[in-house]
């Protein structure tokens, strides 16, 4: 029964994972341990991208995790930043969703010693009306991109590491359907 039990939960409830890459530093670092809610969004069959049920879609600034079907069966980590309808561009290492701007404010000077350079900065960043989060940027480094509109049930995914995140910008917007769940909590 037990083991049923546990089953049951990892396959429709919640599943956790390890960080294998450096996309979303400074916010979750190589190794850590993250929780993943699985019905989040949608009720699933296992398995499967099916969605019998569908119960929100994600928002702006959250962290989600997805996978790429056509990428083999890798989970990705990554802040959506844009939704079905929205034009999302970047012009010198700064992101427009719907021509606005998102805000930035500098980082104190211990949080810009996480940075891995000293080109390398960490900024906060808040897109239209959300909460807040760090990102790791090169701004002379990082490419213009876009603008792109997204198509209905899709979203844009970016890594708060912005020079080295593979991420939307690579493969463009994701399926909703692609969704695995929204990143809880790490350790």
């Amino acid at each position: 029964m037990a083991t049923a039990t546990a089953l049951f939960v990892r396959v429709f409830i919640i599943e956790d994972y390890r960080i294998a890459s450096n996309s979303m530093f400074p916010n979750l670092e190589i190794g850590k341990l993250i929780f993943v809610s699985k019905s989040s969004f949608s009720l699933k069959l296992p398995f499967s991208s099916y969605e019998v049920i569908k119960f929100s879609r994600p928002k702006r600034s959250e962290i989600v995790a997805f996978s790429l079907p056509e990428k083999g069966h890798m989970t990705y980590v990554k802040r959506v930043v844009a939704l079905a309808g929205d034009r999302v561009e970047i012009k010198s290492g700064n992101l427009y969703v719907n021509g606005e701007l998102a805000k930035y404010q500098k980082t104190s000077p211990s949080e810009r010693q996480l940075a891995e350079s000293d080109s390398n900065i960490v900024q906060v960043e808040q897109l239209l009306e959300t909460k807040p989060y760090k990102i790791l940027i090169e701004k002379d480094k990082l490419p213009n991109y876009g603008p792109i509109d997204i198509p209905p049930n899709h979203f844009f995914a970016l890594g708060d590491n912005r020079l080295e995140s593979v991420d939307s910008r690579s493969w463009g917007p994701v399926p909703y359907s692609y969704l695995k769940g929204k990143v809880l909590t790490s350790f």
